[in-house]
């Protein structure tokens, strides 16, 4: 009978994992998969699973083994059931967690300092003693409040902007070595910590690392920030290139016409001389090098000028290296997707497709774009060309043929399609290389 209610008492102490739950969904709020309602529902009933598993498991161990056992048992079953719950990348979600056992850290941190405080003759192998257990409730659900605000704000933002995965496969290494750090800064004995200075030191120790850890999330947010508002302006800057350069062809265009219509009237005196004389095979080769010389009018293929000027400045591209283009664009007057993005998107693709068209013989040259808007909100898209040669690809992505690392193009088009919840497929079937496209706004 004592042990069922050592059992019971050691079980306790999982309740100050309740407001660590609650701040790992405050960044990712919107993107949680059930209502409000539901996920309740299924927090209680895992929490619920989980104490008993516990309570079962301290009946059986040690009391220190089986806090170690529990602790990795409840990181691991409830991230499981937490990303299972969220619209984000895995690892993402995974950094958001860590940063939820790094409160949790903190709380178990003052729960050891108030229990050498309070309890100067307690043991390590002591159940959990009920006023120290509230007081570090109290304090993990103040520093949740405290920081449910930057967590949303700040947090959130990192967790749906930035979107270096090489970064976030090791940044979590932060929050969970100081995890490790905390569950073996403890002491055995509380009574050795009031010898000397000892109190003091542990005191200030976990003042100085709280500081440190505040600091270095600090300057992560400050550095992500910079990676993602210099990648906008690259990606701003390079639609702006192209748009110059087609502005410039419009400039060259309108020249060129105004010079034709100077020079129309002495054309039609020509054309009408050779008439009249019936030189007819002369008329038929003037005509021919009259059209020749007249350079194609722009194209407007839908109401934004920016998709209007990538539009036009590849499919003039195409034109000079040989390439039959078909470009099919229905789209609605008005679409919420943003200009920069969807010319950054298109002028990745068609840049890609025209170097695949590059490495094929002239007569074989050929690439198809489809643009549709399938419902009012969604935007699909499929472009397709020809290739020879082998895709440099490994692990499922395609790797550039222009320097060594990931193509930059489509890691650029995959991030855009992310930014907008949508869906990017590639395939590479009989020498045709294919990519689809779904965006929703």
């Amino acid at each position: 009978m004592e042990n069922l209610l050592d059992a019971a008492l050691y079980t306790r102490s999982t309740l100050m994992i309740v407001p660590l739950i609650i701040f790992c969904f405050l960044p990712v709020w919107q993107d949680i998969k059930s209502t409000p309602q539901r996920l309740l529902l299924k927090v209680l009933t895992a929490f619920a699973a989980m104490e008993m598993i516990m309570y079962f498991l301290y009946l059986l161990l040690p009391p220190v083994t089986a806090d170690t056992v529990n602790e990795y048992l409840c990181i691991f079953v409830f991230f499981y059931l937490y990303q299972k719950e969220i619209a984000l990348k895995r690892s993402h979600l995974w950094f958001v967690f860590m940063t939820a056992c790094l409160i949790g850290s903190f709380g178990f941190l003052f729960y050891t300092l108030t229990n050498i405080v309070l309890h100067p003759a307690s043991v390590i192998e002591d159940p959990v003693w009920s006023d120290v257990l509230l007081l570090e409730i109290a304090f993990e659900s103040l520093l949740v409040l405290i920081l449910a605000w930057p967590a949303r704000k700040y947090l959130g933002w990192l967790v749906h902007h930035f979107q270096e995965e090489a970064v976030w496969n090791v940044i979590w290494l932060i929050p969970f070595g100081f995890m490790i750090f905390a569950s073996v800064f403890i002491p055995y004995d509380n009574s050795v910590m009031h010898t000397g200075r000892f109190l003091k030191v542990y005191g200030i120790t976990i003042l100085v690392l709280s500081a440190l850890l505040l600091f270095i999330y600090v300057l992560f947010y400050k550095i992500a920030y910079s990676i993602v508002e210099n990648q906008k302006m690259i990606r701003k800057t390079a639609s702006l290139e192209i748009q110059a350069q087609q502005y410039h062809r419009l400039q060259t265009y309108m020249q060129e016409t105004s010079r034709l219509r100077h020079d129309f009237r002495y054309q039609l005196t020509v054309l009408a001389g050779m008439l009249k004389k019936k030189q007819y095979k002369e008329l038929e080769q003037y005509l021919d090098q009259y059209i020749v010389s007249v350079s194609d009018a722009p194209v407007r293929y839908c109401s934004s000028y920016a998709v209007n000027a990538i539009l036009n400045h590849y499919a003039s591209m195409c034109r000079e290296l040989g390439i039959r283009a078909d470009l099919n664009i229905r789209l609605q007057e008005s679409f919420a997707v943003e200009d920069s993005d969807f010319c950054i998107l298109l002028g990745n693709l068609l840049e890609n497709a025209i170097d695949g068209c590059k490495s094929v013989p002239e007569d074989k040259r050929s690439l198809i774009l489809k643009i549709g808007q399938t419902a009012e909100h969604v935007i699909a898209l499929q472009i397709s060309n020809p290739y020879e040669g082998l895709l440099n690809k490994n692990e499922g992505r395609l790797f550039s043929s222009k320097h060594e690392g990931e193509g930059q193009g489509l890691k650029s088009v995959q991030l855009i399609v992310e930014k907008y919840d949508g869906f990017f497929d590639i395939r590479c079937e009989d020498q045709i290389f294919e990519v689809k496209v779904l965006l929703n706004f």
